[in-house]
C-alpha cells in the first residue's frame, strides 16, 4: 500500500547528486531493499520510480506536519542522481511536501557466513544500496569505481565504518586508472563473499572473477520497474538452476524475487 511520506530534506550533495529524507511509517528497511516513489502529484510521470534505500533515520525530534507523534516517526534517506525527467522533478520537491512511497520492497542482502572475508563492489550510484550493509558489518573491503574523482563525494559516509576502501576511476583522477573490477581479483579467496551493485557490465565481470576464485558473489540488479511487486512483469530477468547434470532456465522478477541474486543464478548472456 502506498504511504504518503513527508519530505524532511532534499539537499544537493554535489553536482547532480541529492539526499532525500522521508518520514515513513512502514517497517524498518533491510540492507539492499528499495522503495517505489511517486515523484509527482500529477500524472506526468505516471509510474513510480525505484530507489535503493540508502540509510534509515530512526526517530525525529521535530514536528512533522499537522498530525502524528514525532517520537513515533521513522524515516529513510535516499541518495539519487538527476539523470532524467523523473529525478529532475524530484530534485525540485521541497521539505514539508509529501510523496507517495511503496516499500520497503525486495529481498535484500543476506548476512555473510561466519569467518567470511567481505568485499563490497560498487559502481557509481551502485554505492547507495550498500551503506546499510556496510554499517551493519562494520568490517571488510569496499571497492568503488567512478568516472572521475568528483564522484568520490559518495564515499563520505562510508569513511569511519571500519572498511578498507580502494577506488578506481576511468580517467585516473583518483585511485587506479581503470575499472573497479580491476581491483577485485587480488582481494578474493575461496572464503570471500562479494556484494556488488552497479552497471550490468561491472556485475557480470564481478561474477566471473568471483567464480574463478571460488568466492560467493551476490549481485543487486537494476532494472526498469513499473509496479515493484511482481505484477507487471516488466523487470523479468532470465535465471538458471543446476540440478545434478541438468540445467533449467526460467524467469524471475527483479522487484519481488530480487533485487539481490546469487551471481550463478543469473543468465548473464541475456543482460
Amino acid at each position: 500500500m502506498e504511504i504518503k511520506s513527508e519530505i524532511l530534506y532534499n539537499d544537493r550533495v554535489a553536482g547532480g547528486y541529492f539526499r532525500l529524507g522521508l518520514a515513513c511509517r512502514f517497517p524498518e528497511a533491510k540492507p539492499g531493499q528499495f522503495v517505489m516513489l511517486r515523484v509527482s502529484d500529477g500524472l506526468d510521470p505516471l509510474l513510480r520510480r525505484p530507489f535503493g534505500i540508502y540509510r534509515t533515520l530512526g526517530t525525529f525530534g521535530r514536528a512533522l506536519g499537522a498530525k502524528g507523534s514525532p517520537s513515533k516517526m521513522k524515516g529513510i534517506e535516499l541518495l539519487y542522481r538527476v539523470v532524467g525527467k523523473g529525478t529532475a522533478i524530484l530534485s525540485g520537491r521541497r521539505p514539508g511536501e509529501t510523496l507517495g512511497v511503496l516499500g520497503p520492497l525486495g529481498n535484500g542482502f543476506p548476512d555473510p557466513a561466519e569467518g567470511s572475508s567481505v568485499v563490497l563492489v560498487a559502481g557509481g550510484m551502485g554505492i547507495a544500496p550498500l551503506y546499510l550493509l556496510a554499517k551493519r558489518l562494520g568490517a571488510g573491503t569496499l571497492l568503488f569505481g567512478a568516472r572521475s574523482k568528483a564522484e568520490n563525494v559518495l564515499l563520505k559516509d562510508f569513511r569511519g565504518l571500519g572498511l578498507r576502501i580502494k577506488t578506481a576511476t576511468e580517467d585516473g583522477s583518483a585511485g587506479i586508472k581503470g575499472l573497479v573490477t580491476g581491483l577485485l581479483e587480488d582481494e578474493l579467496t575461496p572464503e570471500s563473499v562479494v556484494y556488488a551493485c552497479g552497471p550490468v557490465g561491472m556485475l557480470k565481470a564481478a561474477a566471473a572473477i568471483s567464480e574463478k576464485a571460488g568466492a560467493r558473489c551476490l549481485v543487486s540488479l537494476e532494472r526498469s520497474m513499473a509496479c515493484g511487486i511482481g505484477v507487471c512483469l516488466g523487470c523479468a530477468v532470465r535465471t538458471k538452476e543446476h540440478r545434478g547434470e541438468k540445467e533449467s532456465r526460467f524467469y524471475k522478477m527483479v522487484c519481488s524475487d530480487g533485487p539481490v541474486f546469487q551471481s550463478e543464478e543469473v543468465d548473464w548472456a541475456l543482460l
